[in-house]
């Protein structure tokens, strides 16, 4: 038979529809928002592996000089792997803007059609589709490369660029000023052949070799390139190489955090409906009292009463998800696709992500609220009877004997409705670090990008292939410079640490205090910071070249802000590289140096700097509505539930009141105006709160970000999290009050005994 309790289910419903669609709106938000991230993410990650292995990517990387011949070629290929020529020309669009183009690849690299086609005559081009859309170039628009328009004809992704990176010490991706293209050999021959970089891909035999086996196939092919007279200019491992690395070390890296974040609203949506249920259960104890000493059982009601929570959980779960797999994965592909390069993306169904919104929150809601319901329904029929619905300890009373009168009883309202109100508190708390999760971004990047630019000390930074002299119209400051690396154990990767060489009486790097002794280094901020390095500290360094290991002490930290660096006088580092006592191979200036770019290894200005701000700007600046959204829906949903709550269960309280003479403007501030007070508690102790939070959170985000950016909230938005908690409370303050209004006075002569 039918059970007749289920009807009391739909009349509740209907009675505080308000109440639970709010519920709805922020489950439906937050698992369609997880569902829509989580399927991106998931089927972006198996289309980057599968893209990987049909397109033949590649194990590793060198250049050299000049063309192996084929005795060399043979003696490498013994080692067990496929050489192939990947030689490519970089030529520059305008100043700050420059495009590596190679061959059209059939062997290794394979790149994959975006739009368009491949270019099959001479004078056309296929232009990385990131590079394109940053760059605003069409298919059937002209680019202009090495003083010749060429012929846009395709957009294409390549497996071993999936992420833009120039240069493979830098800190991130750059879409606007670096980009790939394919053309065919007629037009590649065209290009200056002292542009050209000799660069070799291998691919291993064997598939199932680890990253130490790899590299040390690198070193022999090192050895051998070595031994027939040719000289390496570039050398790295796939996982090794930025461009190819960055995106599966950092795909799925925002998944433990998306989720973390939507299990803690899950439990907060939870404890309100444990409120909510307790509210219920105040209300209805005579009724539940009846049903008991009628021979219901207690689980029978605890079921009952878990029913709402568990079909509204439910439908949140089917609805979220149906809007997570159609509307949003439109949003979160522009979000990926705005920073990495990929062939069109499929999206799938992920089971372990629909365990993430659908299971996952069904077991927090019957766990949570079985345990409250349970716990509260084991009391026996007559104490339901007689309206005792509290613990059976005698509760503590407190004597509160001074203040005035509203004072006093604004304070029992808080201790009375403690449960709730701690509620409010920790979903304010958490609403806010959502909000400032998604203002702090811009900010952080500003403030970083302004230190950084503070840091550089010069205009120009040249490293040289070989030295190579100035004429005498020309001055600038000569410097050592080399690339070790260092292991970084949180995040198990290898940090690379550009080592400078510096004068004693350096024009430019005045203020870094240099140790006189070899074995000492002063190093950078950001590496200290990254490194949890502090002055009297041994730290290890190894040259990937030799596999020669470095140990030095920290002599001192500068306070550099632009990279991890590490200083020497030039003349220790001289000896340390065992070069002559005179040697260098770069240069210092303010001004841009007349160098023939054949003996240039890399130029650094400071608009490379600026180059990086527009480049995390552009990545971290698409979140920034969708998290402001989401924690002002919080934000609502949170204040109006449990202030109506507390509203709810103090009605029959509000009816006597108004029996005794008390008028509306009086109960709001007795009752409203002491949830005024733990609103406004919460809001201040939350911005605070929240910038701790995010220090610690984003330091676990940006692990793997090779550098290190430190949270900055400037004291506007602090005020900004306080003002806004006050105007979306405002706005509640004004519907309750609306509900206040209506309490009628003969609430109060309802269930007299």
């Amino acid at each position: 038979m039918r059970n007749p309790l289920n009807r009391s289910l739909w009349r509740e419903f209907k009675q505080n529809l308000a109440r639970y669609l709010a519920i709805m709106v922020v489950m439906v938000l937050m698992i369609s928002v997880v569902s829509g991230f989580l399927s991106v993410v998931y089927s972006s990650k198996d289309l980057l592996y599968k893209n990987q292995d049909e397109c033949n990517v590649e194990n590793g990387q060198f250049a050299v000089t000049q063309t192996l011949n084929k005795d060399t070629k043979d003696k490498i290929e013994d080692l067990n792997l496929s050489l192939y020529e990947n030689f490519y020309s970089e030529q520059d669009v305008n100043d700050d803007t420059m495009v590596r183009v190679y061959k059209t690849r059939k062997n290794v690299n394979i790149q994959s059609i975006y739009e368009g086609r491949l270019p099959n005559k001479e004078n056309e081009i296929a232009l990385d589709r990131l590079f394109a859309e940053k760059n605003n170039y069409k298919i059937g628009d002209t680019i202009k490369l090495n003083k010749k328009n060429i012929k846009i004809v395709g957009t294409i992704a390549v497996p071993d660029y999936t992420s833009l990176i120039e240069k493979n010490s830098d800190l991130m991706m750059d879409a606007i000023h670096f980009g790939v293209a394919i053309v065919n050999q007629d037009t590649f021959d065209n290009f200056k052949k002292d542009n050209v970089t000799y660069n070799y891909s291998y691919v291993l035999d064997e598939k199932d070799v680890n990253d130490k086996q790899n590299y040390d196939k690198l070193n022999d092919i090192r050895d051998i390139c070595t031994e027939n007279g040719y000289m390496l200019t570039n050398m790295m491992t796939a996982e090794m190489n930025q461009c190819i690395s960055f995106l599966p070390n950092d795909m799925g890296g925002d998944i433990p955090m998306i989720e973390t974040l939507f299990y803690i609203i899950l439990v907060i949506l939870a404890f309100i409906f444990v409120v909510i249920s307790e509210t219920i259960i105040e209300d209805q104890s005579t009724v539940i009292g009846t049903l008991l000493a009628s021979g219901y059982t207690k689980n029978e009601l605890t079921r009952h009463y878990m029913a709402l929570p568990i079909i509204i959980t439910f439908l949140s779960a089917v609805i979220g998800n149906i809007a997570g797999y159609t509307l949003l994965p439109t949003y979160f592909t522009n979000l990926y696709y705005g920073s990495y390069c990929l062939p069109p993306l499929e999206i799938k169904f992920i089971p372990s992500a629909f365990i993430s919104t659908t299971i996952v929150p069904l077991i927090f809601m019957i766990v949570i609220n079985y345990l409250m319901l349970s716990r509260k329904l084991k009391m026996a029929p007559i104490r339901f009877l007689r309206r005792d619905t509290h613990k059976n300890k005698v509760r503590k009373h407190i004597n509160l004997k001074r203040g005035s009168f509203f004072r006093r009883f604004q304070i029992r309202v808080i201790l009375q409705n403690k449960g709730s109100y701690f509620t409010l508190f920790v979903g304010i708390i958490f609403a806010s670090f959502i909000f400032v999760f998604g203002l702090i971004m811009q900010p952080t990047i500003d403030k970083y990008m302004e230190i950084t630019k503070d840091s550089v000390k010069t205009e120009y930074q040249y490293v040289l292939k070989a030295p190579v002299e100035l004429k005498k119209s020309q001055r600038a400051e000569k410097l050592t410079f080399t690339s070790l690396e260092t292991y970084y154990e949180p995040a198990n990767m290898n940090l690379d640490i550009s080592f400078y060489g510096l004068e004693n009486d350096s024009k430019y790097y005045g203020d870094v205090s240099l140790p006189k002794d070899k074995d000492e280094v002063t190093i950078s901020y950001d590496f200290a910071q990254k490194m949890g390095l502090k002055k009297g500290d041994t730290v290890t360094f190894t040259n990937t070249y030799t596999e020669k290991d470095y140990k030095f002490k920290v002599y001192d930290i500068y306070d550099y802000r632009a990279g991890f660096s590490a200083y020497l006088t030039r003349e220790n580092l001289n000896k340390i590289l065992k070069e002559d006592e005179n040697y260098y191979n770069g240069y210092l200036s303010n001004k841009k140096l007349d160098i023939d770019e054949e003996y240039i290894q890399s130029k650094i200005t400071k608009n490379d700097v600026a180059k990086i701000g527009e480049q995390m700007t552009e990545s971290f600046g698409q979140m920034i509505p969708i998290m402001t959204s989401v924690s002002i829906i919080i934000y609502l949903v949170v204040m109006y539930i449990l202030t109506k709550l507390v509203i709810d269960r103090n009605s029959g309280n509000m009816s006597f009141l108004k029996v005794m003479g008390y008028d509306d403007k009086e109960i709001k501030k007795l009752y409203l105006n002491a949830t005024t007070i733990v609103v406004l508690v919460s809001l201040i102790v939350s911005a605070p709160l929240s910038y701790f939070t995010m220090d610690r959170l984003m330091k676990f985000a940006f692990m793997r970000f090779a550098g290190y950016i430190e949270i900055y909230m400037p004291y506007y938005l602090y005020a900004l999290v306080l003002v806004l908690g006050l105007l979306v409370y405002s706005i509640v303050s004004f519907i309750i009050n609306k509900t206040i209004q209506r309490i009628d006075l003969g609430e109060a002569l309802k269930d007299t005994e």
